[in-house]
């Protein structure tokens, strides 16, 4: 049971669903987790931004509501939140929900708390549909996972013909270029604090090299460092007992989760970083997993590992029209990030980048960029 500090739950709210709302009973409990939900998350969602672990590391568990959807006994959904004045924030994320589940959310804290005037949902997976309340829905970021096979062999094989040449030649390549090369795999409480910050120091030294600011600062990678080794996994390169190129990432049932995967630039003539991916991502084959998901960022690497990408909505619902109108900043603000979005990656597809106009153009965007946000 979590809950605030000091502060008794409040007794929990249920609501019955008629038939055609598929007889589901949802249960309210405000600025409480009950015990059960740490589980139930981790079987319906599999999902580390669904995960108490993440919770309580980035920004901790107090002041969080549940509410819980059961059909004949089975709980068929649980979905956390915060109040944050007149709006109810969803805080479940890169997960799938399909309409109902939604719309039952919606139903249960608009009953349960009057003073709501809107619901907000951010990076989940949202099929095409009708919604039943006023909505604005846009991308925000993106997912690109893939469904593992049952074994490294079957990995390769389905990998593109140059991928699969490039990665078997740069590997035989590495390895007789450098005997002393190790690939070593830590989980959880066995992670070295060592190895997390130096894939993290690899990360903050190609970002520099680019003029970049990573956001791994501090506190980020402290934060990472309990994440990892709370429920994660760090694979790393050695070269003569330096680590020269590693994985950080998170574990939830059959699904893992890569936070950050850098590599020294000097080995950059080996393909390093993508090296270690791959052999990441057989390791995670061969502990039984099930999906390995590479994130956000659409980089080649990515797609050439056979990740797929799945977009990864902002979702608002509003009780009423009238409610829709009277946010109309919020809405016109959202549209317009919608617009840069879609932009920036129009500008960055290769396809465009041939017309000598465009080409001009972003160069002249990141200038700007650079000026206004410090080169970040």
């Amino acid at each position: 049971m979590t809950q605030h500090p000091g502060q008794a739950a409040a007794a929990p709210r249920i609501f019955l669903r008629d038939a055609e709302r598929d007889e589901v009973s949802v249960t309210c409990y405000p600025n409480h987790i009950p015990a059960f939900a740490a589980t139930e998350l981790k079987r319906l969602y599999g999902s580390v931004f669904s995960s108490l672990e993440h919770f309580r590391i980035y920004g901790g568990t107090e002041r969080i509501g549940t509410c819980v959807a059961r059909r004949g006994g089975e709980v068929v959904s649980v979905i956390l939140f915060r109040i944050e004045g007149s709006r109810i924030v969803a805080l479940n994320e890169f997960i799938r929900l399909d309409a109902r589940e939604i719309a039952r959310f919606a139903d249960a804290v608009f009953a349960a708390f009057p003073q709501a005037r809107s619901v907000s949902f951010n990076a989940i997976e949202l099929p095409a549909g009708p919604l039943p309340y006023p909505a604005q829905r846009f991308n925000c970021s993106e997912d690109i996972a893939l469904a593992l096979p049952p074994t490294p062999e079957a990995y390769l094989a389905r990998l593109g013909k140059a991928t699969r040449k490039n990665i078997k030649h740069h590997l035989s390549r590495l390895r007789r270029s450098f005997p002393s090369l190790r690939f070593e795999v830590r989980e959880r409480e066995e992670i070295d604090a060592a190895d997390v910050r130096d894939i993290i120091a690899l990360n903050r030294a190609r970002m520099a090299g680019k003029r970049k600011t990573s956001y791994l600062d501090q506190a980020e990678s402290e934060r990472l460092l309990q994440l990892a080794r709370s429920c994660g996994l760090v694979a790393a390169l050695r070269i003569d007992g330096r680590v020269c190129a590693g994985s950080i990432c998170a574990r939830v049932g059959g699904n893992y989760f890569s936070y950050v995967t850098a590599h020294d630039p000097a080995y950059d003539d080996y393909r390093l970083g993508t090296l270690c991916c791959y052999l990441t991502i057989c390791e995670a084959i061969a502990r039984g997993g099930r999906e390995f998901h590479l994130l956000w960022g659409r980089y080649q690497y990515k797609y050439m590992l056979a990740g797929v990408q799945r977009d990864l909505d902002h979702l608002d619902l509003y009780r009423t029209r009238l409610d829709y109108l009277r946010n109309g900043g919020t809405v016109l603000k959202n549209a317009w990030r919608s617009r840069l979005r879609q932009a920036k990656f129009w500008l960055l597809d290769p396809r465009q980048q041939e017309r000598p106009a465009l080409r001009t153009a972003l160069s002249w965007l990141r200038q700007l960029r650079g000026h206004y946000l410090g080169g970040s």
